[in-house]
Formats: structure tokens, C-alpha cells, sequence
């Protein structure tokens, strides 16, 4: 990265304006910045941090607290973002090659040991360091996005926490040589599901004495497939393939035996849907199902159709939804709820539109109703009479919408 960076104005007028790159772990005193200071900046403001470029699931990360004890040492800083998704950074001035291979294994130490953290456990440490009570870090992550849903909220960290799924990033200032066969030794060494990231942060100071912080991603693990979709209950991470099979909890059992009969008897209408391997996941243990958009962006999840099972709200449904940030999607979406009043003429007059906890807009059909069924033998009426329900519907949703879609998605290439 070069040392220095060059600000220039269109008018033409002002002379441009050349900074040279602070020394960093010098101190004011020798016109540099320390690495206390470089900590509490980028601590301070999360958006200095390139985690979009990194992973786009881990945005919108909200700082939680600093100096994190675990058995392995002190985590530098802990951030969390709505999505439950946590973040691990290290603050270290690059001295030799040997340093580097230290601080990895510091943060590797340091995610692993967290892995064995529940949610109560992450909540009590984060209590401790900001001296408040109750679900502390839900409210801090909150206050970002107010209609967060807690229990949502809760269960996708602890899910994190349970799979070891984090983002590492070390945020240094020389890192140069080799940094690639690091992290190639890293992905070769490892069985967590997290990703890795060095990142080289340049500091600058303009003529008005403001600061300027240019971060550089030097390398990266890949990032093992995955898809996050937006739940009814929360945002969902269909399982890696690969990943090791784990006892299925009570009610993982009871959502598996559910779509598992609810796939069974269903043909879409819509030929072009393959029914069998539309279904994501497979198999599926969570409290939503999904069915893909073909053609949408995002590997074809930015649009997609979702089926749930809502056990504390006593609810059931199949819905159409978008992806945030797509703006193609976006247009589509807003066009086929614009035509809700046919669509209802269409498709049936119990067709709904609602935003869900996270206040991501939904089109489709809810039915409210005890669930106590699915504890059952699965032959019972109400067991038989909710999987015809849930057919029929997603039937005639995706059937209907699909090919829609599939139009639109070609007028708006």
C-alpha cells in the first residue's frame, strides 16, 4: 500500500492535498498513532471494518465490549450484528514473521474457546463488562434495529456460538510477506466453520487534524458455502453438507418429520419447478423450508419462497419474500405486491401481505392454530389436515409466482 494518499478536488481550483501514512505504535508525541488508539478507533466506529468485502452476512456489526476473557487469553474486541453473527478482532503491530503466526494462533485459541460458550455465558460476560443487567446484549443490538426479534435474536447466536461460525479478523499494520501461506496453513488446520481475515490498516491525518482510515483486506479464507435466508423465527443458516451429523433436538425431529411429509405429496404445477431438489434444506430440521427463485441474484435466494412453522406464536404459513440490498429483486417484489387486490382473485381470497419481526415484507397465507399436532404419531386429523393445508398453499404460491417472476427477471436484466 502506498504511503501516501492523495486528496483532490473536482473544481480544479485547489491544490491537491498529499498525506503521508502515520507510523503506527509511535505515539503523538512522534506524529504517529499508538495501537491503543488504532483499538478504540476502529472499535468506535465498526463501519472502518471491511467486513461486507469479507462476508456480506456479518454487516451491520455493533460493537459489545472489549478485553474479553476467555481461557486463552483476552479477545481484543467482540462485535455481534442483528443477524446473531459474531465478529473476533485482534489489534497487533506487525514486528517479524514469527509475530504473525502467534497472534493467528492467539485468535484461533480464542474462537475455539468461545465455541464451548452458550448464549448465558457469552450474556454474563457481556453483563460483566458493561455493569447492566438482563439481556444485555440483545438491547445492545437492538438499539441498531429496533424491531429485532429476541428470541430469533438468541437462537442464532447460540447457534453460532454451538457451530463455532465466527468472523476472525486481524487488523494490523505492516502485514506483508507470506500472509497468503498463512492462511492456506490456517483452512488446513482447523475444523471450525469460521472465516479469516488480515487486515492492513493505513492512518492518515488531513490539514484540518481529522483522521483517515484506510483499510486493506491482504488475504482471506474461502468462504465455505452457505446460504442466509430471513426466516419467519430469524434469519436461518441452511447446514453445510459436509458438516459432522449432531443428535436432532425434539422439536429438529418433529420440523424434519413435517416437510418430510409435506414433500412427499407435492407436485407445483408450475413444470418447470423440480420438486424434489428445489427444497432447501434436505434435510430439513429447522422451522422454515424454502424453496428457490431460479434467475434471482444472490445464487438465487434474493428472491425465494419460504414455508414455516411458528411454535411460539402458534402459527403456520408459506410466504414470497426479497432480499435486503437487491435492488432488481426489490423492484420485482414491490411490483407483484402492487397487484396484491388481483392476485387475491388469483391465487385465493386468504392471500395476505405482512413484514415479519425483522420488518422484512412477506406475501402469502398464515394459519393460526394450535401446533400441539406435531408432538403427535403424525396420524392424527390435525397432523393430515395441516400437511394438505401446507401443500395446497405452497402449490399454489409458488406455482403461481414462479413463472411470474421468471418473466420479470428477464425484462429486467
Amino acid at each position: 500500500m502506498s504511503e501516501y494518499l492523495i486528496r483532490l478536488n473536482e473544481d480544479r481550483t485547489t491544490k491537491a492535498e498529499i498525506l503521508k501514512r502515520l507510523p503506527l505504535g509511535t505515539g503523538v508525541h512522534s506524529g504517529g498513532i499508538s495501537e491503543e488508539t488504532l483499538h478504540y478507533l476502529i472499535f468506535s466506529h465498526p463501519k472502518s471494518l471491511p467486513v461486507s468485502e469479507i462476508d456480506p452476512t456479518y454487516e451491520g456489526i455493533v460493537p459489545i465490549c472489549t478485553e474479553v476473557k476467555t481461557q486463552s487469553g483476552y479477545i481484543d474486541a467482540l462485535f455481534v450484528n442483528p443477524q446473531g453473527r459474531i465478529v473476533l478482532v485482534e489489534f497487533k503491530l506487525w514486528r517479524n514473521p514469527e509475530a504473525r503466526r502467534e497472534v493467528i494462533g492467539q485468535i484461533l485459541d480464542y474462537a475455539k474457546d468461545l465455541a464451548s460458550w452458550s448464549y448465558e455465558d457469552l450474556q454474563t460476560i457481556v453483563s460483566l463488562k458493561t455493569g447492566n443487567t438482563g439481556n444485555v446484549l440483545f438491547k445492545m443490538v437492538q438499539r441498531t434495529n429496533p424491531a429485532l426479534n429476541e428470541k430469533a435474536f438468541v437462537d442464532n447466536v447460540s447457534r453460532n456460538l454451538r457451530r463455532g461460525e465466527f468472523l476472525l479478523l486481524i487488523v494490523g499494520d505492516g502485514i506483508r510477506e507470506g500472509v497468503e501461506n498463512i492462511v492456506g496453513f490456517v483452512q488446513r488446520h482447523t475444523g471450525l466453520h469460521f472465516n479469516l481475515a488480515l487486515i492492513e490498516a493505513a492512518l492518515y491525518r488531513d490539514a484540518d487534524d481529522k483522521l483517515i482510515i484506510h483499510p486493506h483486506v491482504l488475504a482471506r479464507t474461502e468462504i465455505h458455502q452457505r446460504f442466509v435466508i430471513e426466516g419467519q423465527e430469524g434469519d436461518v443458516v441452511i447446514p453445510d453438507p459436509n458438516e459432522e451429523s449432531k443428535k436432532l433436538t425434539e422439536h429438529e425431529l418433529e420440523n424434519q418429520r413435517f416437510w418430510n411429509s409435506v414433500k412427499e405429496g407435492i407436485a407445483f404445477s408450475d413444470p418447470s419447478i423440480e420438486t424434489r431438489s428445489s427444497f432447501w434444506p434436505d434435510p430439513a430440521t429447522d422451522a422454515t423450508l424454502y424453496v428457490q427463485v431460479s434467475n434471482s441474484s444472490f445464487n438465487g435466494w434474493a428472491l425465494f419462497f419460504g414455508a414455516f412453522l411458528n411454535r411460539s406464536q402458534q402459527l403456520m404459513g408459506c410466504y414470497l419474500t426479497v432480499r435486503k440490498g437487491q435492488a432488481r429483486e426489490v423492484r420485482i417484489f414491490e411490483s407483484i405486491l402492487s397487484t396484491f387486490d388481483e392476485l387475491r382473485d388469483e391465487i385465493g381470497e386468504d392471500l395476505e401481505h405482512w413484514n415479519n419481526p425483522s420488518d422484512r415484507p412477506r406475501v402469502g397465507f398464515t394459519k393460526a392454530g394450535n401446533l400441539s399436532f406435531l408432538a403427535g404419531d403424525g396420524d392424527s386429523e390435525d397432523y393430515l389436515e395441516s400437511v394438505t393445508w401446507m401443500r395446497t398453499r405452497l402449490n399454489r404460491l409458488v406455482s403461481h409466482l414462479h413463472p411470474k417472476i421468471q418473466m420479470m427477471l428477464a425484462d429486467n436484466q
